[in-house]
């Protein structure tokens, strides 16, 4: 007797069949992925659900339907995760023969996002596009109903990239270290604004001692028109001899603004430790270095709005130090990660269980930076925000706090909080005394990296709005 099942692929429908009977899923392949993600809803088979969700994007053979069909599904996650990779490959995408199999509807709601990585472009003029519009609008013409006229956008201009390499040659670096003013190189345009270097020798204490590097990265942009951005950059002084490393700094996330336009390192490093020859970072032949920042853009909407949960991490360094400090001392991760658009840090302290005992305890706690105030980063990224007011915030978060085990076969000691409100006034929430000194400290337990003096805190939270 044969059965018909006239709205799955047959590929699909062999797909599931094979993992429901032997676990197999050998012909899942990027062409029917998405086809055995509607079966599996269909008839109800989890398993198979997710298998099909993390099918690397890359490979799929239709990103945009792919979107489409976790959006049926009310899948939001991995629809934001296809929305993402769409606009981060919008060049590419926007050239493909998938782009063509999308219907009106679809296209029109990702050509109009403001995160799709493309540029308007004049191309038409007035009475063009009105002609366009018209002959689309025809009844014979085979379209659903239409909106506004959509300018033409094209995603190859130089603007919308949002990954670019500063390179700066500081010549003549004998005469720049006795130098009081500022270096620039040549601006370059990232994400839609000019970019440079800043470079300066200058006493580390305002006197005539040693000199240091000051090396910052600047945006040109006006002061008077507003603009914000998120940055994360890696400085580095490039080597001059093959083999020798590159000095490097990093810096997380940063937001920059027409309010404050740069970010960077006042002592990067000493100048006589700069152009030591045994360094290789100075070119005595020359009489030059090369400075260099790998920088990432990105609009503060496309990359926090949507987000609503991550992972923080931060590494205690010299934790025997830590650990003699006195109650109620603190550290704070150096890192700031953004969810619903506002910064998030990690907190540790040094606490007590009560006040008749010696005994150490590690306080840790997730911490909303944006309650603090007068820190560069800890400001909320509101102005694409029409939900929330920076003045008037309130989250209900939920996390996993986690002691990262330093050994392969020893899990991680970890403790969790949900349903914790967050807002101006009680702006952290965690666990004072989450594990003693004595215990994080104990070889056996595996969380201690004794060779490096140091443990790993992880937060793993979901932020949600709370009702007000």
């Amino acid at each position: 007797m044969a059965v018909e099942v006239p709205d799955v692929e047959p590929k699909a429908f062999q797909v599931m069949l094979s993992f429901i009977y032997s676990g197999d899923l050998d012909d899942l392949n990027g062409d029917n992925a998405m086809a055995v993600l509607y079966a599996a809803k269909k008839y109800n088979i989890p398993g198979l659900v997710g298998p099909s969700l993390e099918f690397p994007i890359s490979e799929l053979r239709n990103v945009f339907l792919a979107f489409a069909q976790t959006r049926l599904f009310d899948l939001e996650v991995f629809s934001h995760r296809y929305l993402v990779y769409i606009d981060e490959n919008a060049e590419t995408l926007m050239k493909s023969e998938a782009f063509l199999q999308i219907d009106q509807k679809l296209l029109c709601e990702i050509l109009d996002r403001d995160q799709l990585q493309i540029i308007p472009s004049g191309v038409l003029i007035a009475e063009e596009a009105i002609g366009v519009e018209l002959y689309q609008s025809q009844t014979n013409f085979p379209v659903i109903s239409h909106g506004l006229p959509y300018s033409l956008q094209f995603p190859s201009n130089g603007r919308i990239w949002t990954k670019w390499t500063l390179l700066m040659d500081i010549e003549k670096a004998s005469e720049f270290k006795r130098e009081f003013h500022c270096r620039y190189n040549k601006s370059v345009p990232i994400r839609g604004l000019l970019w440079k270097i800043r470079a300066q020798a200058k006493s580390k204490n305002g006197s005539t001692d040693e000199r240091w590097l000051r090396f910052f990265l600047c945006c040109a942009a006006s002061k008077n028109e507003y603009w914000r951005c998120v940055c994360s950059a890696t400085f580095r002084i490039v080597s001059q001899k093959n083999g020798a490393e590159n000095f490097t700094g990093k810096f997380g996330e940063a937001v920059l603004s027409n309010k404050m336009n740069q970010w960077g390192f006042i002592n990067f490093i000493s100048i006589p430790e700069l152009m030591d020859p045994v360094k290789g970072l100075y070119d005595e032949n020359e009489d030059k270095f090369t400075l260099a920042i790998d920088l990432t853009v990105q609009n503060e909407r496309e990359k926090h709005i949507y987000e609503s949960n991550g992972t923080i991490e931060m590494e205690i360094e010299n934790l025997s130090e830590f650990a003699r400090e006195a109650f109620g001392i603190g550290r704070f991760s150096e890192s700031v990660l953004y969810i619903k658009g506002f910064p998030w840090k990690i907190m540790a302290l040094i606490n007590s269980k009560n006040e008749s005992t010696d005994q150490k305890w590690l306080g840790f706690y997730l911490w909303c930076a944006a309650a603090e105030k007068g820190r560069r980063e800890a400001k909320p990224l509101t102005s694409s925000r029409t939900d929330i007011e920076a003045e008037n915030w309130n989250f209900k978060c939920s996390a996993t706090l986690r002691i990262v085990s330093q050994k392969s076969d020893r899990a991680d000691f970890s403790r969790d909080f949900s349903g914790q409100i967050f807002n101006e006034t009680s702006n952290s929430s965690g666990f004072s005394n989450f594990i003693t000194f004595t215990e994080l400290m104990n070889p056996s337990k595996g969380f201690y990296d004794k060779d490096a003096d140091k443990v790993k805190l992880a937060i793993d939270f979901i932020v949600k709005e709370a009702d007000n």
